[in-house]
């Protein structure tokens, strides 16, 4: 079925309507999950308690985080639309951060762009299915409302949104608990753009007039939040004016923030030139290894094996990293030679394999991410790069392993208190997990495709609610953690 085509009344700013009974109670109490129909908002409940969002703030925000330097946060409602390319283009060439609150129907119009929103590291948040005003609307309608996006989001993007933004800015005391019980915050703005007057128009008055308001509003604030869209029709006003606004606050030392926190670029695991610092490493100082031999890094995610077949292997959780092409050579074995070379040798002497380089003195060393290198005091020589990066379906994150993007830039990693942190090492923290504190607890990427932190005792503390067999878990430029089924689909991804 067509989605119909929605007609949107002038925003305003709304007063609150006051309380409402607690009919929402019983409304909340129905909570499991469920997915949309041919007709969205029938029968709609909310999803599970599982969520990749940190806990719900108290009541509706309207200044960007942040509380020493100046951050301001740039929102986008109404989307998506035929003006979302160009925006997200934009927003990439300055390398900055923004949130987008989307209208149900129109993802799934457009629901190409909503893949672009996510796989691109922009939050993507909830703006209702279709746009009313809320407060006319009974305690189960306005969670149907909310429901039906955040049930939409997860089917195409796998991500539930964190940030929810009430049309018109009507909300009453209902719409806060709603919002609240499916882990959403509630954002307002400080900064009114007014580009939704220029109806489509592109003149230099309606430029003119959005970066005026966007300036003289957001200036005088630490924190602005500014309010822009992405409607249905569309936006060569805001398009026009959206470098010149971005410009305006570099210049005055603002940090982008989009409504999680999260600044700098968004393809935050994509800088080559941010790296973890050296980990802790096993040294083989001396001696060789012999068939079935094994090293082990320090926190045992990785190993170095010379196995039965004359194949010196680095692996994690049984996944090959690396390897020596030697196979058919039973009884080899692998030392650091008098010249400082890693060799691989047949039990009669006969070289099979060496490294590219070496010097005297030089010491085999496997680290803490995957890395083993070939080096003396002051020089590496040699090195083979190869973090785990996948987690197949099956498999275990123990405490202290981790997952890495190639280039090392962001981590997933399984802390011994029984959280999973998702890292940038630009950036700091992108994620953690709301699972419970539990010592020595693992991740576990199941057969059915539900990403679980489990405790030693086998209780489920954090899970990501995802299904589909075959499903492999890795991390993406843009600085998320993402479940993939076997056609490359997102069953679940963090924010």
């Amino acid at each position: 079925m067509s989605p119909p085509s929605l007609w949107l009344p002038p925003r305003r700013r709304l007063a609150g309507r006051g309380l409402v009974s607690a009919v929402l109670l019983c409304v909340l109490g129905v909570a499991t999950a469920s997915s949309t129909s041919a007709h969205p908002l029938k029968g709609v409940v909310a999803p599970p308690t599982w969520s990749s969002c940190p806990s719900p703030s108290v009541g509706a925000i309207y200044a960007a985080p942040g509380t020493a330097a100046r951050t301001v946060a740039l929102t986008f409602d109404d989307g998506p639309g035929p003006s979302t390319g160009q925006i997200l283009s934009i927003l990439n060439r300055f390398g900055v951060r923004a949130t987008f609150f989307n209208i149900g129907v129109n993802e799934t119009r457009w629901p190409q762009d909503l893949r672009a929103e996510a796989s691109e590291g922009f939050l993507i948040g909830d703006h209702t299915w279709s746009h009313p005003v809320l407060t006319s609307l009974s305690s189960s309608q306005q969670l149907a409302q909310l429901s039906a996006v955040a049930t939409e989001q997860r089917s195409l993007v796998g991500s539930s949104p964190c940030s929810f933004r009430p049309p018109y800015g009507d909300l009453d005391a209902v719409t806060s608990s709603v919002a609240s019980s499916l882990s959403m915050s509630t954002w307002m703005w400080s900064v009114d753009t007014e580009d939704w007057k220029a109806e489509g128009a592109a003149g230099s008055y309606w430029v003119n007039r959005i970066v005026s308001l966007a300036e003289s509003e957001g200036g005088a604030q630490s924190h602005p939040v500014v309010l822009m869209h992405n409607q249905s029709i569309p936006m060569p006003a805001t398009i026009a004016a959206l470098p010149t606004i971005i410009e305006y606050f570099q210049s005055r030392h603002y940090r982008f923030v989009d409504l999680l926190g999260r600044s700098g670029p968004p393809d935050a695991c994509g800088d080559t030139t941010a790296h973890f610092p050296t980990a802790p490493r096993s040294l083989l100082r001396g001696g060789a290894l012999h068939a079935g031999e094994v090293l082990s890094s320090p926190n045992g995610q990785y190993t170095l094996t010379q196995d039965a077949n004359g194949v010196l292997a680095l692996q994690s959780a049984g996944r090959l990293l690396w390897s020596t092409p030697t196979r058919g050579h039973r009884g080899a074995s692998t030392a650091v030679s008098p010249s400082g070379r890693l060799v691989v040798e047949s039990p009669n002497g006969v070289v099979l394999w060496r490294s590219a380089s070496g010097r005297p003195g030089s010491r085999l060393a496997l680290a803490d991410d995957g890395s083993l290198t070939l080096s003396t005091r002051t020089s590496t020589w040699w090195s083979v790069r190869a973090p785990a990066t996948v987690l197949t379906d099956g498999h275990v994150l123990a405490p202290d392993w981790m997952l890495a993007t190639a280039n090392d830039a962001c981590r997933l990693v399984m802390e011994p208190s029984g959280h999973l942190r998702l890292v940038s090492a630009a950036e700091g923290t992108l994620w953690v997990s709301r699972s419970l504190d539990a010592a020595a607890a693992n991740a576990v990427l199941e057969t059915n495709g539900n990403l679980e932190v489990v405790s030693a005792k086998q209780q489920v503390l954090w899970a990501s609610g995802s299904l589909g067999p075959g499903a492999r878990l890795t991390l993406t430029a843009a600085g998320r953690a993402v479940v993939e089924g076997r056609t490359g689909q997102w069953l679940w991804s963090t924010p």
